[in-house]
């Protein structure tokens, strides 16, 4: 049996959104799905265990905040 989860992240814009989706693409190759609704962004996962399920999402999270961060210090 499969485990699954979905992520729902509210971001500030639909531009932000799409930027940090992007970020995720390398991820997307049979690992996790992302798409943008509005200014949130949905990210379903799925693997054969648990434990695979939980270091995909912690990777796809890790990527996200790296993202943020970087967008942070390019505003500056």
């Amino acid at each position: 049996m499969r485990s699954r989860a979905t992520l729902r992240l509210a971001f500030e814009s639909p531009a932000e959104a799409q930027r940090l989706a992007a970020s995720l693409a390398p991820e997307n190759e049979g690992f996790l799905q992302t798409r943008v609704e509005g200014a949130s962004l949905v990210a379903e996962a799925s693997a054969e265990t648990p434990l695979a399920l939980l270091h995909t999402l912690d990777d796809a999270l890790a990527c996200l905040g790296a993202a943020q961060k970087a967008a942070r210090a390019a505003r500056r």
